[in-house]
């Protein structure tokens, strides 16, 4: 089925007529999409790789092509290809144009399989910032080309990230439209990547990394100034919801059980909101194989303890959320809920330059090993593997070895991730 059947517009001949009832122009190089911009026909015809070779023994090759399906509790949980619950850890890149030459090579994915033991790599795709995917097409066929290659030589996972962040919300022209070609750059990327990759059984897709509501230039980390936790701009049901129905109709088009990660408001921490009303098709039936964001820092998002950090949620116990819910907010247990992939979290406060806290750490570790009322195992992927972003980043600028390892470039908190990842068992 082609993408303009399934978001409601055409893309036949250059005679047919779209949605809006225009006539397409002969000279049109790319497809209207109802309601938003166009894609590229080049997207939607892009060659099919052939299912690649994972190494033997490795986590793809023992779990191959992963789904969401129930564990011993009934709870939906990220499962093997044969149902049994696999909990995945490793980290998160960077913006490519920030710190991508720098870290995202192969010797260094094979280090973070090899020396790190990282069972999944998540690739996040900044969009509008500077230099962004947005203004450097070739961050497609560059490094989402290569990292999911090189995930595949190691056996590891690879999580394809939208960054939306500046702007927070989906649904903005700057993605969905862009006033200088008219593309839609969310569902353009996702036609070519559910596509192109429809065949690999390690890659994955988070549809929206952040919603938001918030102005960067004009609000500022801290105290008052930050945003109402209780009280989120960009809302589930009004614009991230249908944002994600619509890059859902797009990838189940070309690949119809991959698994598809779907953000949450206010920075992908209310993932509650999705509760009872879960993205579905146009027959209303929910998606199979969704899951849900929580983004978290430590020191910020806790048990609501009042410790003084740069960005804090003070009586906001995040914690009790996931592994017990709390009758008293109307929260449900969360993990006993929805199936929840936290697929960005730091060991500081979630400005990301101060308060290590790897004792906070530990407790939101244990959670998502499985103490939890669902018995649900989560997945994760840390904040970042790279020398950007402050005291979260995992490595320092310059000054060592990532094969053998060598401790003398990792900042604390990189330190920590890396006893972390090395003890753990796939």
């Amino acid at each position: 089925m082609s993408l303009a059947v399934i978001l409601g517009s055409c893309c036949g001949s250059k005679e047919e007529k779209c949605a809006n009832g225009q006539a397409e122009p002969a000279k049109a190089d790319s497809c209207p999409v109802a309601k938003f911009g166009k894609v590229d026909t080049a997207s939607m015809n892009v060659e099919i790789l052939p299912a690649m070779a994972y190494p033997k023994g490795s986590p793809v090759d023992k779990w191959g092509k992963l789904k969401v399906a129930p564990n011993e509790k009934g709870v939906r949980s990220l499962c093997d290809q044969n149902g049994k619950p696999v909990q995945l850890r490793g980290f998160s890149s960077h913006g490519m144009q920030w710190s991508g030459v720098a870290n995202i090579t192969e010797e260094n994915m094979k280090a973070l399989r090899n020396e790190w033991n990282c069972n999944i790599f998540r690739l996040a795709v900044y969009v509008d910032e500077e230099g962004g995917y947005a203004y450097n097409p070739t961050h497609r066929s560059r490094y989402v080309e290569n990292v999911v290659k090189w995930c595949a030589d190691n056996g590891m996972y690879c999580l394809i990230d939208w960054h939306t962040l500046t702007p927070g919300n989906p649904q903005d022209a700057k993605y969905r439209n862009r006033p200088e070609t008219g593309i839609d750059l969310a569902a353009d990327f996702f036609t070519y990547c559910s596509r192109r990759f429809q065949n690999q059984k390690h890659v994955l897709y988070e549809v929206c990394n952040e919603p938001n509501g918030v102005d960067f230039e004009n609000d500022k980390f801290g105290g008052s100034k930050w945003p109402d936790y209780n009280k989120p701009r960009i809302t589930w049901n009004d614009f991230i919801k249908p944002y994600c129905e619509d890059m859902l109709k797009i990838i189940r088009s070309n690949d119809k059980d991959i698994v598809v990660i779907c953000g949450t408001p206010h920075w992908s921490q209310r993932t509650h909101d999705v509760i009872g009303n879960e993205p579905a098709d146009e027959n209303g039936k929910v998606y199979d194989n969704l899951m849900y964001t929580f983004h978290f820092y430590a020191a910020s998002h806790n048990d609501g303890r009042h410790d003084e950090t740069a960005v804090k949620f003070w009586d906001v116990d995040f914690m009790k959320y996931f592994a017990k819910g709390d009758s008293a907010k109307s929260v449900p247990c969360i993990l006993s809920s929805l199936p929840v992939f936290v697929t960005e979290w730091g060991t500081t406060d979630a400005s990301g330059w101060t308060n290590f806290r790897p004792d906070l750490a530990d407790m939101w570790l244990d959670i998502f090993n499985g103490n939890n009322d669902g018995g649900q195992k989560v997945s994760w992927c840390n904040w970042s593997f790279s020398a950007e972003g402050g005291a979260c980043a995992a490595l320092k600028w310059n000054d060592g070895n990532m094969i053998p390892m060598d401790k003398k470039i990792l900042t604390e908190s990189g330190k920590y991730i890396y006893d972390r990842l090395r003890s753990a068992k796939d």
